[in-house]
């Protein structure tokens, strides 16, 4: 074998372990399906974040009695429409 080839080979295969380590270090595992798994469930969550956004809208209590509490949420489709904020 050409000690050029040997040589890229061998390159590769420390960046593919280098990248390995990279990945348990920062993610906890370097197995694609557990990344891959991990990130449609942070995708999933997301998109529930934003849809919750989307249909509720943070209230100041003055406007509603509650006690001990700053702000909460109520679903949009509670208010009228012109009174959007």
């Amino acid at each position: 074998m050409d000690p050029t080839l040997e040589e890229q080979l061998e390159s590769q295969i420390v960046a593919l372990y280098k990248e390995k380590e990279e990945l348990e270090l920062e993610l906890g595992s370097s197995d694609i399906d557990a990344i891959i798994h991990e990130f449609q469930n942070l995708q999933k969550e997301l998109t529930y974040l934003y849809s919750f956004k989307e249909n509720y809208r943070t209230v100041d209590t003055n406007r509603i009695q509650i006690e001990s509490i700053s702000k909460a949420y109520i679903p949009n489709h509670r208010f009228h429409k012109n009174s959007n904020q």
